[in-house]
């Protein structure tokens, strides 16, 4: 019987198109085609979800690769948070979980930063409680992440059910014995939730 939800965050709760938010901050193609490559796609990026190093260590080492550009780099990691904007559906639908009683957390590869933002997404007042990669120094999809989880809350996996949007961070939770489903959209979420008799 699944009891509890637990939910990726980028583009499952919360749009995340690097792609466009760069265009939007830099105007310059050269520019914003380098800090795109260099830092949403670098290293540094990972390295930031697993805790390894600050905001300003990941700028200098990536205005380090392209120096011409070191004021954008640093544009764009200042900004970058307020591109993510709620997923069309998610508010209502997590509102109807928290409607039937059903204990709903985060679990996110995401940076330290999340704490500077999570209180400005109304959606995650109804959450119960959150796992961020960056805080444990755990990724998804490997299974430890999903076990902090588990020990963390006080949880039974059988009783949680998992939703992302990354096929392999679906199997990471389901070798931990989660229930899981891949995010394809709010409406096709929903469906599911119905069919299992959950809403």
């Amino acid at each position: 019987m699944i009891k509890n939800i637990v939910f990726d965050m980028g583009n499952v709760l919360l749009a995340y198109n690097p792609v466009e938010y760069v265009k939007s901050v830099i105007q310059d193609e050269a520019a914003a085609s380098a800090v795109l490559n260099e830092l949403f796609y670098g290293p540094e990026w990972i390295m930031l979800d697993a805790g390894e190093i600050t905001d300003e260590e990941a700028v200098k080492r990536v205005s380090s690769r392209i120096p011409q550009y070191s004021e954008q780099v640093k544009t764009a990691m200042d900004k970058w948070h307020s591109i993510l904007t709620p997923i069309e559906g998610m508010p209502d639908l997590i509102e109807d979980l928290k409607e039937k009683d059903y204990k709903i957390y985060l679990l996110s590869n995401t940076s330290l930063r999340f704490y500077n933002y999570y209180n400005k997404v109304d959606m995650f007042r109804h959450f119960d409680g959150y796992l961020i990669s960056a805080k444990e120094r755990l990724l998804k999809p490997d299974p430890a992440i999903y076990r902090r989880l588990l020990t963390k809350f006080n949880l039974k996996s059988s009783e949680c059910l998992f939703i992302d949007d990354l096929p392999q961070n679906i199997e990471g939770a389901k070798k931990v014995g989660f229930r899981a489903h891949l995010f394809r959209g709010s409406k096709t979420l929903r469906n599911y939730l119905k069919e299992e008799s959950i809403i």
